[in-house]
């Protein structure tokens, strides 16, 4: 949120976080005796290393656009939490349902995280097993001696720290903006409102007035349907917006867990490992919260086409009808979060993810 983007310790030691596990987990692919199982446990967490990377380099590379779309939303939460109660309780409830899903988020990393990082500490303590909590180990400090394992421990444990709290921070920036896409929704729906009132009380009027006599509240009237016309394309401009800053890091987050998961998947079918378990776990959830999002973006979605089809459109005149057409048209066509182009996110792709993510691990293991 800084105006200008600064490097500081976070960033250097989300770096170090970062090439570090890199270096060691192609250290233990290399040196693990060529067996395919252990290859599989020294890369179990590379998706969380490409999902990483992926929110790390979206926050060094697109800091202002991420910053001006913040400020953007609470410019407006400023302006329509002063123009009602029905304006004040709909942005009410989406801070509410933001807030719902930061919860999950949070308790789900932290937990399981929690148990991946001293899981290695039960084991020592309990039957003396030596084990690392990234499945990878460092050249020059082996395992078997106490200050071996001891740096060991330590390095893994500034990279998990690290990478729950990047994910948790990258997944909270990413979640303010697209539930924003809901909150937009709810407000259209209240300047629909709005509108159909007047349009109706138009109705009421010209009930009881002379045939072409001239109702009054015209102007308003159409002040109003600008509004819709206008808002309408704020929602869409701002779909848009939010796409294009985070397109690559959704994709990347959703396929690299997907990667994590068939990686846990396939060393599980060869043998229980409770910490890759828990981290294909983590990649199962991480993927999932974003398909489910995605879902009920959807509904957003819906939620606009469905409004802007209940306005009273048989009350406006020929040229506001023209202009009416118009939105109408385009809701028809929201630019909604398509992965890679072909897939929409949604519980339905993951769906679909996991299928194909229980056909490669079978092959994979048949042919080990």
């Amino acid at each position: 949120m800084a105006p200008i983007l600064q490097f500081n310790y976070r960033t250097w030691t989300t770096t170090f976080a970062i090439v570090s596990y890199t270096a060691f987990a192609v250290f233990s692919i290399v040196n693990n005796g060529g067996g395919l199982v252990e290859s599989l446990k020294a890369s179990s967490m590379i998706g969380g290393l490409f999902h990483g990377l992926g929110k790390f380099l979206t926050c060094l590379l697109k800091q202002q656009d991420m910053r001006n779309l913040t400020l953007f939303t609470r410019s407006i939460y400023e302006a329509y939490e002063k123009r009602g109660t029905l304006y004040r309780s709909a942005l009410n409830s989406n801070i509410d349902k933001l807030l719902g899903f930061i919860r999950v988020i949070r308790n789900g990393y932290f937990i399981t995280f929690s148990i991946i990082i001293f899981l290695p500490l039960a084991r020592l303590m309990y039957d003396g097993t030596r084990v690392t909590a990234t499945q990878t180990v460092i050249p020059g400090f082996p395992l078997e001696s106490n200050f071996g394992y001891t740096v060991t421990f330590l390095v893994n444990l500034i990279s998990l720290v690290v990478t729950v709290v990047g994910f948790y921070a990258g997944d909270l920036f990413v979640f303010l903006g697209l539930t924003q896409i809901l909150t937009f929704a709810d407000l259209l729906q209240l300047k629909v409102d709005e509108l159909n009132e007047s349009l109706e009380e138009k109705a009421k009027l010209r009930e009881m007035l002379p045939v072409g006599f001239q109702i009054r509240g015209e102007e308003e009237r159409h002040h109003l349907l600008l509004e819709v016309i206008k808002w309408h394309q704020l929602f869409t401009d701002y779909c848009r917006t939010v796409n294009a800053i985070y397109y690559e890091l959704i994709a990347t987050q959703v396929l690299t867990m997907a990667i994590s998961v068939m990686i846990g998947f396939s060393i599980n079918l060869s043998g229980f490992n409770l910490s890759v378990a828990i981290f294909c776990v983590i990649s199962a959830y991480s993927m999932s919260i974003y398909c489910i999002l995605g879902t009920k973006l959807e509904f957003g979605y819906d939620q606009v086409y469905e409004t802007i089809c209940n306005v009273n459109w048989y009350e406006l005149s020929a040229g506001q009808r023209k202009l009416f057409g118009l939105t109408l048209r385009e809701s028809q066509h929201p630019p909604t979060i398509v992965i890679l182009g072909v897939m929409s996110l949604s519980v339905k792709t993951a769906l679909q993810i996991v299928k194909l993510i229980y056909s490669a691990s079978m092959m994979m293991m048949n042919r080990s």
